[in-house]
Parts: C-alpha cells; structure tokens; sequence
C-alpha cells in the first residue's frame, strides 16, 4: 500500500493524538495494559439520541455499552435500537447490544463496527424506515459521483425508500434496495459505498416488517 502521492502518509486525528503524551511519559506498555489486549487505549464515545445526558464520554476500549449509556443518564424510555459507530455502522436491535462491550473486535463479531465511536440511542417512538430514509438522502448528497455503484446506487436507493416511506412503495421496491446494497458493497473507489450500503441493509433486514407495513397492500391477501 502507499498513501498520498505514492508517499508514506500517516493520518491522525485529534483523539489519537491525544494519546501520544501518555504513550511517550509512561511507555507502551502502560498504554496497552488499558483497554483490551488486541484493543489497547481509551476511547472517546459521543452518545445522542434518547439518552438523558447526551454528551462526549471517555471509557477504556472494551467497556460495556450499558456502562456508557448509564455515564449519559440511562435510556428514555424503552430501548429500540442502537448505532454503536457512526450512522455508516449497521444498527443493533435492544436484544443484540444487551451484553455488548465496545471494542473493534466484539463489534465486528456482533455483526457492527466501533467505527467513530459515535453511538445513537433510539427508544420505541423512532420510525426505522424514516430513518434509513434520512441516512440514504444524507450519503446520496453527500456522494462526490466519481464512480457509478455510489453515485446511481444512493439515488437509487433514495427514490425507492421514499416511495416506501411514502406508502407508494412495493415488495419490490425492498427487494431490490437489499439487492443493490449487496452489489454496491466493496465496489466503489472509497468505503462511501460501504458506509451506506451497510446500515439502510442492516435496517431493511432486521425491521422487515416496519418497512413492509407501509407497503399499499400490506395486510391484504394480495
């Protein structure tokens, strides 16, 4: 691999940064006894959604998950659902993220990814379909058009689940919206067509019947 210009590159952030004076003052090896073995440091998680305290709260890597949300006040209301990552991770059902701890590793293995950190509380007054509708019509303007699979794929997406929010839309429509973001991940220049391929699929999969409660023949015999 080679990074900007065919150069070696380093990227860093502010967060990771942050680290480096603990590293340099008390030694690798203090920094690693932190966190998990094969997920060494702090992490900084930012909680919003239906938490009492949303806010920006620092834990070790592989803190549970019912920690970080008791940091931020505890849950309003009944818990839904929850993105542990950034709204381009795949969302987690309550029952799924019950006993989750947070760490690159136990995500990935319970079907999400840490990502950014950046964890969205939803209790049972959030629409699902709304808000797969909202993440695809923010990735589809967001989407620079170099490459077809996420240019025409994210519009793609968009026109079909609004017909679906819109209560105009078919069985169709959400077969064929698992079918693209099947084709369009791991198939676009940068991972912007992961990151919205990801969750609307995740979403679409695990609240089927949300999505097809909105459908015109929902209910009939047709």
């Amino acid at each position: 691999m080679s990074g900007v210009f065919g150069c070696p590159t380093v990227v860093n952030n502010v967060e990771t940064l942050a680290c480096v004076p603990y590293i340099v003052l008390q030694g690798a090896e203090a920094f690693r006894q932190i966190g998990t073995p094969n997920n060494s440091g702090p992490k900084l998680f930012g909680v919003s959604g239906h938490v009492k305290n949303p806010g920006v709260y620092e834990f070790p890597m592989g803190v549970s998950l019912a920690k970080v949300l008791e940091a931020a006040g505890g849950v309003v209301g009944n818990l839904k659902a929850v993105i542990v990552g950034g709204l381009s991770t795949p969302i987690l059902k309550a029952e799924e993220c019950r006993d989750l701890t947070l760490d690159y590793d136990t995500c990935a293995a319970a079907g999400t990814a840490l990502g950014s950190g950046g964890i969205i509380v939803m209790n049972d007054t959030v629409d699902i379909p709304e808000i797969a509708l909202r993440t695809i019509e923010f990735y589809a303007h967001e989407s620079c058009g170099q490459c077809t699979p996420c240019r025409q794929g994210s519009t793609t997406i968009k026109q079909m689940l609004r017909r679906v929010v819109g209560g105009k839309g078919g069985s169709e429509d959400l077969a064929n919206v698992l079918q693209l973001c099947k084709t369009i991940k791991g198939n676009t220049l940068c991972p912007m067509g992961d990151a919205f391929s990801m969750p609307i699929e995740a979403m679409v999969v695990k609240y089927k019947d949300e999505f097809e409660s909105l459908l015109p023949d929902a209910g009939s015999d047709q």
